[in-house]
C-alpha cells in the first residue's frame, strides 16, 4: 500500500508540473510568435503544442510496440519511472535549447516560419512523452491522473501574467526549466527513498543508471546557471528579437535611437524607445512606445497648460473639437488612449472632462514614468483613466458623451496581421457602432474615428444603421488625410470618419471644407453634398445616376464591395459580435487554407504511423477499437471548438485579454479536471454509463448557450469585474465538468474490455491501446485549432457551438456502437 501510494505521488507531482510547464510554455509562445512573426500566427502555438504532444505520444507508442516491458512492480517502476524522469528532464532542458535556436540560429523572418514551428514543437514532444509514460503507468487511475494534469494546466494560467511581468518571456521559460527539472528529480529521489526502505535484495532496489544520474545533474546545473545569468545580466543573454519586417527591428538597428525599457505581460510586449540626441526642452516627442514590436503610440512633451497645445490644432483629426465651436464639450471619451496624444487633443479642444480607456496597463505605467515632462497626464483631475477594453467599458456605462474618439486602435498591427487570429476585439462590429451612437449626447454628439483608407470597404457599411434614410448621408463626413499623396491610387493614408447624431449644419460644413483645403486632404463623403460613387448606395435609398452600375464596385486589394451593402461581393459578411473579423480581407484567408493543408498532411502521416504499428500489435483484430479511435477524434475536435469559442465570446464580458484568458482557461481546465475525477468516483464500474449520461447533458447545455449565452453576456456586461468573473466561472464550470467525463471513461473502457466477455488481453496490449487513443486525441486537437478559426469566420461563434454539439453526439453514437458490438460478441460466445 505504501509503495503504491509513493508511486502515485511521484506520478501526480511530475504530471502536475509537466502540464503546468506545457501550458505556460504554450501561452508564452503566443507572445514570442507575436514579436517575431505576426498576430495571426500566434494562435498556431496551440496547434504546435498539440502536434508536439501527439508526436511524443506516438514515440512512446512505437517504443512500447517494439519492446515487451514486464509489468511486475519492481521491473515496471525501474523502467517506467526512470523513463518518466528522463523525459521530464528532457522537457526542461529543451526550453533553453528552444530559446537558443530562435535567438541565435533562425533568422527572425516570416520566411522561416516552419523552422520556428519545428523548433517550438521540441519541448512539447518531450512533454508528450512524459505524459504518455505516466498514463500507461497507471491506466486504472486515469481519472485522478487526468484531474491532476488539468489542475496543473489551470494553475499555469493564474501565474502567467505575474511571471511575464516580473521576468519577461525569456526568463519565464528559463525559470520554468529549473522548476521542472528540480521538482522532477526531487520527486524521484523521494520515491526511491520510500521504495528502497526495508528492501534487502539488491535486484529489488529502485535505482538509476550512471548515465541517467549524470544527465539529470547536468540538466539541473545548466538550466540553473543559464537562468541566473539571464536574469542578472543587464542585457539578457537570450533575448527574443523582433521580426525583420517589424518597426522595432528598424529602430533597434538605427544608432540614433536608444531603447529605454522592455516590458512583458501576458498579451503584449512593450518597448519604449527614444531619440538618442533628444532635447527634452525643445523636442515635442519624448518617446515612442511599440506594442508587440510594431504598433506605435507616442509620449508627448507637455507643460500641463492648454496654451502649450496649440500645435495640435492644425491636425485634421482635431476637427471634432473645431466643429463644436462655442459649444461646451462636457465629456469626451477616448478609446485606446495609449501614449496620451488623443487625451491632449481633447484637452486642447476645451473638453472639461476626458474619460480615457486603455486596455494595456503596461503602456499607462510607462507613460507615467515621464511625470512632469508629459504633464502628469494620467494623474490630472480632469482625466479619468480606466484600464479596460473599450467595448466592454462603453457597454457597461450609462454616461453620454459629446465626443467619442477612437484613433487607430489595434489597426496597424492587426491590418498587417491579416486580422484572422482569434485575438480580434469587439470594437469594429455592427453592435459596437450601435453602442457608440447610443452613447452620444443627444445634442450634437459626434463619433470620430481614424482608420486607414484600405479599410473603407469594411468600415463604411458599419456606419449605417439597420434602417437607412436620406438623413443618414447628411450625418456622415469621411475625409482622406492623404496630403501630397492624394493623386496616388495605392497610397496608404489615414481616414477621418465623423458621424453626428444630427445633420451637419452649413457653418460646420464650411469649417470642414476649409480644414480639408488647408491640409490638402480630400472628401470621401461630405454630408450629402459629395459622396464617392462606390459608397453612394450605402448612404442613399434612391440612386438616380444612370452610370452608377459598374462604378458602384470598389476594389481595394482583395476586397470588393457592391451596391448590396449588407454582404460584399467577395463573400465577406459584416463583422458582428458573433464573427468579429473586421480586418479579414477574404472569407477564408489563403494562408489559413495552406496551414490547414499542411496540418492535414502531417496528421495523415502520424495516422499512418499509428495504423502501421497497430497492425504490428494486431490491435485491428478487435474491430471495435476503430470506434474507440473515432470517439477520441470527435471529442478532441469538440473540446477545441468549445474552448476557443468560449475564450472569444467571454472577452466581451471580462474585457482585458489578460483577465479573459486567465478566467476562461482556468475555469475550463480545472472544471474538466474535476469532471475527470468525478467520472472515476461516480462510474468506476461502468465507464460507458459515464459517457452515456454526460454527453446528453453537455449537448443540452451547449444548445442552451447557443440560444441564450449572447444575451446573458449583453445583460451582464455592466457587472463589476469580480461579479463578471464569478458569472464566467458559473457559466463555464458545468460545461467543463461534463466535458471531463469522456476521455478518462473511454480509456477505462479500452482498458477493461474483458468485463464484456471479450478475450482477455495482455497488459502490454492494453497499455499500447491507451497510448494510441491519447495520441489520436491530440492529433485531432491539432486539426481542430485551425478548423475552429475557419469556422468562426464562416459560420460564427454560435455556429461553432452547434458544430461542437454535433461532434459530441457523433462521439455518443460511436460509444453506443462499441457497447452493441460487445453485446453481440457475448451472444455469439454463448451460442
Amino acid at each position: 500500500m505504501r509503495t503504491q501510494s509513493s508511486v502515485m505521488m511521484f506520478l501526480f507531482v511530475v504530471i502536475f508540473f509537466v502540464s503546468f510547464g506545457t501550458i505556460l510554455f504554450e501561452l508564452t509562445l503566443t507572445r514570442i510568435f507575436s514579436i517575431i512573426l505576426w498576430y495571426d500566427y500566434a494562435f498556431m502555438a496551440i496547434s504546435v503544442a498539440f502536434f508536439g504532444l501527439g508526436v511524443g505520444a506516438i514515440t512512446v507508442y512505437i517504443s512500447r510496440s517494439k519492446k515487451k516491458i514486464a509489468v511486475k512492480d519492481e521491473e515496471f517502476i525501474n523502467f517506467n519511472t526512470s523513463r518518466i524522469l528522463q523525459s521530464a528532464v528532457s522537457f526542461a532542458i529543451s526550453l533553453p535549447v528552444f530559446l537558443s535556436i530562435i535567438v541565435f540560429v533562425i533568422p527572425p523572418n516570416i520566411n522561416f516560419i516552419y523552422l520556428f514551428y519545428l523548433a517550438s514543437s521540441i519541448p512539447f514532444y518531450f512533454a508528450g512523452m512524459t505524459l504518455a509514460f505516466i498514463y500507461i503507468g497507471m491506466p486504472k487511475e486515469i481519472s485522478k491522473l487526468y484531474f491532476v494534469d488539468l489542475a496543473g494546466a489551470a494553475i499555469a494560467t493564474l501565474v502567467l501574467d505575474p511571471f511575464m511581468q516580473k521576468l519577461g518571456a525569456e526568463s519565464t521559460l528559463l525559470s520554468l526549466s529549473v522548476i521542472i527539472s528540480a521538482i522532477s528529480a526531487a520527486a524521484y529521489l523521494t520515491l526511491r527513498k520510500s521504495w528502497n526502505r526495508g528492501k534487502k535484495p539488491q535486484n529489488e532496489q529502485l535505482k538509476l543508471g550512471t548515465k541517467t544520474n549524470l544527465y539529470v545533474i547536468a540538466v539541473l546545473a545548466i538550466t540553473t546557471m543559464i537562468t541566473l545569468a539571464n536574469i542578472s545580466s543587464v542585457n539578457t543573454i537570450l533575448s527574443v528579437q523582433p521580426g525583420e519586417n517589424k518597426g522595432l527591428h528598424k529602430i533597434l538597428a538605427d544608432p540614433s535611437f536608444k531603447l529605454l525599457a522592455t516590458v512583458w505581460n501576458s498579451f503584449s510586449r512593450i518597448d519604449v524607445s527614444q531619440n538618442a540626441s533628444i532635447d527634452l526642452k525643445k523636442d515635442r516627442d519624448l518617446a515612442g512606445i511599440q506594442i508587440d514590436a510594431d504598433a506605435w503610440t507616442t509620449v508627448q512633451r507637455w507643460n500641463g497648460s492648454v496654451s502649450d497645445l496649440q500645435w495640435i490644432k492644425w491636425q485634421t483629426d482635431f476637427l471634432p473639437y473645431e466643429i463644436a465651436g462655442n459649444r461646451t464639450i462636457n465629456n469626451t471619451l477616448i478609446v485606446g488612449s495609449g501614449g496620451g496624444g488623443d487625451v491632449l487633443m481633447a484637452l486642447a479642444g476645451g473638453s472639461k472632462k476626458v474619460t480615457a480607456v486603455e486596455i494595456n496597463p503596461s503602456i499607462v505605467s510607462e507613460v507615467k514614468k515621464f511625470g512632469k515632462l508629459a504633464g502628469n497626464l494620467y494623474e490630472r483631475k480632469d482625466v479619468d483613466l480606466y484600464i479596460d477594453d473599450g467595448r466592454r467599458f462603453i457597454s457597461s456605462t450609462h454616461s453620454k458623451y459629446d465626443v467619442i474618439f477612437i484613433r487607430l486602435v489595434d489597426s496597424w498591427a492587426a491590418q498587417l496581421a491579416g486580422g484572422y487570429a482569434l485575438s480580434e476585439n469587439y470594437l469594429y462590429t455592427v453592435e459596437a457602432f450601435q453602442q457608440y451612437l447610443r452613447h452620444l449626447d443627444q445634442n450634437n454628439g459626434l463619433l470620430s474615428m481614424v482608420r486607414w483608407n484600405i479599410e473603407l470597404p469594411r468600415l463604411m457599411p458599419l456606419l449605417i444603421p439597420g434602417k437607412r434614410t436620406d438623413d443618414i448621408a447628411r450625418q456622415i463626413v469621411v475625409i482622406e488625410d492623404c496630403g501630397q499623396r492624394c493623386s496616388e491610387d495605392k497610397a496608404l493614408s489615414r481616414v477621418l470618419v465623423l458621424v453626428k447624431n444630427s445633420p451637419f449644419s452649413n457653418s460646420e460644413l464650411n469649417l470642414i471644407k476649409n480644414k480639408v483645403a488647408q491640409n490638402s486632404a480630400k472628401f470621401i463623403a461630405m454630408a450629402g453634398q459629395n459622396v464617392e460613387s462606390p459608397y453612394r448606395s450605402l448612404l442613399y435609398t434612391d440612386i438616380s445616376d444612370e452610370n452608377f452600375g459598374q462604378e458602384s464596385l470598389l476594389t481595394t486589394d482583395d476586397v470588393l464591395v457592391s451596391q448590396n451593402w449588407q454582404r460584399p461581393n467577395s463573400g465577406l459578411k459584416l463583422p458582428t459580435d458573433d464573427s468579429p473579423f473586421y480586418f479579414a480581407k477574404e472569407p477564408v484567408p489563403k494562408q489559413m487554407i495552406t496551414l490547414l493543408g499542411t496540418i492535414l498532411i502531417l496528421s495523415a502521416v502520424l495516422t499512418a504511423i499509428l495504423i502501421y504499428y497497430s497492425r504490428i500489435n494486431k490491435i485491428q483484430k478487435n474491430g471495435h477499437i476503430r470506434f474507440h479511435i473515432l470517439f477520441v477524434i470527435l471529442i478532441g475536435l469538440g473540446f477545441i471548438f468549445l474552448e476557443i469559442t468560449f475564450i472569444q465570446k467571454f472577452l466581451l464580458l471580462l474585457g482585458t485579454p489578460i483577465l479573459a484568458l486567465t478566467v476562461i482557461l482556468f475555469s475550463i481546465l480545472l472544471s474538466t479536471g474535476i469532471g475527470s475525477y468525478l467520472s472515476g468516483r461516480l462510474f468506476a464500474k461502468d465507464p460507458f454509463k459515464a459517457i452515456a449520461v454526460s454527453i446528453p447533458i453537455l449537448v443540452g447545455i451547449v444548445v442552451i448557450y447557443y440560444i441564450f449565452l449572447q444575451e446573458i453576456i449583453y445583460s451582464n456586461i455592466i457587472l463589476k469585474l469580480p461579479l463578471g468573473i464569478l458569472l464566467s466561472l458559473a457559466l463555464l464550470s458545468p460545461v467543463g465538468i461534463v466535458m471531463g467525463f469522456q476521455f478518462p471513461s473511454i480509456i477505462r473502457m479500452a482498458y477493461t474490455r474483458t468485463q464484456a466477455g471479450l478475450k482477455e488481453e495482455s497488459d502490454r496490449e492494453k497499455n499500447t491501446v491507451i497510448t494510441l487513443l491519447w495520441g489520436v486525441n491530440v492529433i485531432a486537437s491539432v486539426v481542430g485549432t485551425v478548423l475552429t478559426v475557419i469556422s468562426s469566420m464562416t459560420v460564427g461563434f454560435n455556429g461553432n457551438l452547434l458544430i461542437a454539439a454535433g461532434l459530441y453526439l457523433g462521439a455518443l453514437c460511436s460509444v453506443v456502437s462499441i457497447r452493441q458490438r460487445q453485446k453481440l460478441h457475448i451472444i455469439k460466445e454463448n451460442i
